[in-house]
């Protein structure tokens, strides 16, 4: 049994004495890189000014590494067992680019310095984490791996779609393995998220400092601003199928030929733009005659749960140490294996 648990990808730099403001250690992250600390996910939104957020960060940027760094203090305050063998993953465009640095990056003995207090715990603690085995893969392959390993077992030839923040990803997946002519990388949500500022700005006036307010206003379907709230449907009903119509539709039309279509009848849809019915809704009327179309569980959750998966398969299929870790550009997604269930 898997389990996962995610934080957002925002943080801010800051130095304020925070104690005893969050019930654990996923809503008190207050991680040190470089001499300095800042708040991440969940406490940077209630603590932070204007938390923010990096889109397809390398390995090098901090912005990386601190991500890097809360997730793995959440993987090892979930009970993974060291070493660990980690799996984690870029776009299919940049993977190739990135792949060898994150893994000279991940691999080995890593200290992460954290601040305590937050939760409960002292002001200055110090944890180990020992990475014996590091894999990175493109995020595709995550899903992929979870849709023929996990909950759904599909055995079957399938079209793969995940519908990220910072990219859009897609293959068809045969059982023999990926068809690489199909792969395919776009846009992700940001592009919906920015014509919705923009219209925003507009229409209302509203100048909102930062991504992650805008991205966060777009799954309420609400806004407040000079205390009066505003309904966002109908306009993000209109930014999504511009974007789909402008970004997924032709990319998927670039990637995917009749003989492929002649493979399978099936395309699931994972990745956070999943959670959109409005988006849903685009795939459903262009594919819905040709192609059964399915969103997975958890579609959020998807990729870093195929991360673990995969993890598993590399250490000879001991689930006590492998670690699936997402660092997504709208939430960052650790998942182990609950022993307590398995």
């Amino acid at each position: 049994m898997l389990k996962t648990q995610s934080f957002p990808s925002v943080f801010e730099t800051n130095t304020t004495e925070l104690v005893d403001v969050a019930d654990g250690l996923l809503e008190g992250l207050k991680v040190q890189v470089d001499d300095e600390q800042y708040v991440v996910g969940d406490l940077a939104l209630r603590e932070g000014t204007a938390p923010h957020k990096g889109i397809n960060n390398a390995p090098s940027d901090l912005d990386y590494r601190l991500l890097l760094r809360a997730g793995l203090l959440v993987a090892q305050a979930g009970g993974a067992d060291t070493p660990l063998t980690l799996t984690t993953g870029f776009p299919y465009s940049s993977y190739r680019v990135h792949r060898r640095s994150a893994g000279n990056l991940i691999e080995g003995e890593q200290e992460i310095e954290f601040d305590g207090r937050p939760f409960g715990e002292g002001e200055h603690s110090v944890v180990g984490v020992d990475i014996a085995d590091v894999e990175v893969l493109p995020e595709i392959e995550g899903h992929v791996t979870a849709t023929r390993e996990g909950e759904i077992e599909e055995d079957d030839p399938f079209f793969a779609v995940s519908l990220g923040y910072g990219t859009f990803e897609s293959v068809l997946s045969l059982p023999s393995g990926p068809v690489q002519r199909t792969a395919t990388s776009g846009h992700g949500l940001r592009y919906a998220t920015s014509m919705m500022a923009e219209r925003l700005r507009e229409k209302h006036y509203l100048d909102m400092p930062t991504e992650h307010q805008i991205d966060m206003a777009m799954r309420r379907g609400t806004v407040v601003a000079g205390r009066q709230r505003y309904d966002l449907s109908e306009l993000r009903q209109k930014v999504l199928r511009i974007y789909y119509n402008d970004v997924v539709s032709p990319a998927l039309k670039k990637a995917f030929d009749d003989s492929d279509f002649g493979q399978t009848r099936k395309m699931y849809l994972a990745g956070g733009g999943a959670l959109y019915t409005e988006l849903v809704d685009a795939f459903d009327d262009e594919f819905g005659e040709v192609l059964s179309l399915e969103v997975v569980p958890d579609p959020a959750a998807h990729v870093s749960r195929g991360f673990a998966l995969h993890a598993a398969g590399v250490n000879g299929k001991s689930p006590d140490h492998a670690v699936g870790l997402d660092l997504g550009n709208a939430n960052t997604s650790v998942t182990l294996f609950d022993r307590e269930r398995a």
